[in-house]
């Protein structure tokens, strides 16, 4: 099968959407298939232009996003239109709505299967940063979205949350949608892992491996550490973004500015050895602007890590871990409920085997990338044959 992937992200970047592309990529190769991609860095705009696009628009930036958004769409448009007649793909595998948008501008909606991953709802995501401060911006958004989920064959959700907003927010019908967790390369992460990380610090530690946005928590993190007894056990926060400044102030007002350590963007080479040393890994996520924490790579990282994970009890993080089996679940924005679990798992060996063990076993048998593209495939199997079955109608 000849397979084109396409994405308005940047391949590859420090984030989940980018090793889930990249493992999908290898997976699918591995299998036989032909691949290619189309991804952000092949159609961006270079400095020079969008500076003078934003003159253009005289400092307004809603102005500018809307535009820059539209043309960003268009240009992948043209590269999708390019490489369909070029490669001669079975079919499209989309993973934004802005991606999906553009292959079904380029291919007229009907040329090719078109399936789209949803990893997260773009509109809620840009209003967790400027709700209702870039009305343009938002409705060009929302208009990518409406395209992608009225005009695509098939849709794949990360986690069951995902798929309630499609029907409930966009009217997409059920049959249409499958839900397949995130997964790992089990074997590759724990290869990765093996070596010892320089950023390790010698201390005991939790590690935070977290974007500094509003909905991953961190300052949970950095609240539930001053209510833990123990004064030797520090915290190690893996990730870049505009909240830095606001924790850093944080822990130096709690006392903890030489226990908490952040370390910015580290290249996952760099970041997996982390994770079997660690005492545990955080996920304290917690529900910003709609938006609701979907399956983390994180967690599965950490399972296959063989380390224990202690995450909110929302979205796909619930999904997931079973509490007190393969993980520790807490009430999100709870800093003290996350401080007793950070403490139970330090503490309390026994408990500690008991989860490393279950959540091993968990990742291997449902979360690994062998099972999970078995059940891509067989998406693009429905996907192509529904395609198929709507031509053959066409023509009668």
């Amino acid at each position: 099968m000849k397979i084109l992937i396409a994405t308005q992200q940047v391949i590859p970047h420090e984030g989940g959407l980018s090793t889930h592309v990249v493992d999908l990529i290898a997976g699918l190769r591995a299998a036989g298939h032909d691949v290619r991609l189309i991804h952000a860095g092949e159609v961006i705009r270079p400095l020079w232009w969008r500076l003078i696009r934003r003159a253009a628009c005289l400092g307004n930036l809603d102005r500018y996003g809307a535009g820059y958004l539209d043309d960003m769409v268009r240009r992948l448009a043209a590269r999708v239109r390019r490489e369909a007649t070029a490669f001669q793909p079975d079919l499209v595998h989309c993973h934004d709505a802005y991606a999906a948008s553009a292959a079904l501008m380029a291919l007229g909606g009907a040329a090719l299967p078109i399936v789209e991953t949803v990893h997260g709802p773009a509109l809620y995501e840009a209003r967790q940063h400027w709700a209702g401060r870039r009305p343009r911006y938002e409705a060009r958004i929302l208009r990518c979205e409406k395209e992608a989920f009225a005009g695509a064959t098939r849709f794949i959700t990360v986690d069951t949350g995902q798929a309630n907003i499609l029907k409930n927010d966009y009217g997409v019908d059920a049959g249409r949608i499958t839900v397949i967790f995130n997964s790992v390369n089990v074997e590759d992460v724990r290869r990765t892992a093996e070596s010892r990380s320089p950023l390790q610090p010698d201390a005991p530690y939790f590690l935070v491996p977290r974007r500094l946005v509003p909905k991953t928590g961190v300052r949970f993190a950095v609240e539930a550490l001053a209510q833990v007894p123990r004064k030797d056990v520090h915290l190690v926060i893996a990730g870049e973004g505009p909240e830095r400044a606001a924790l850093q102030a944080q822990a130096a007002s709690l006392g903890l500015a030489e226990r908490v350590h952040f370390l910015g963007s580290v290249p996952r080479a760099q970041l997996l050895p982390l994770f079997p040393r660690a005492a545990a890994v955080l996920v304290p996520s917690v529900p910003a602007s709609g938006v609701i924490e979907a399956t983390s790579l994180a967690v599965m990282e950490a399972m296959a890590c063989r380390t224990v994970a202690i995450a909110s009890a929302i979205g796909g993080l619930a999904e997931l871990i079973e509490d007190g089996r393969t993980g520790l679940l807490v009430s999100p924005g709870d800093a003290p409920a996350l401080a007793r679990a950070m403490m139970s798992v330090l503490e309390d060996k026994d408990l500690r085997v008991q989860l490393l063990a279950a959540a091993a076993r968990k990742v291997e048998q449902d979360y690994s990338t062998q099972a999970w593209l078995k059940r891509i495939l067989a998406v693009y199997a429905d996907a192509l044959a529904q395609h198929r079955g709507a031509g053959r109608a066409g023509g009668t």
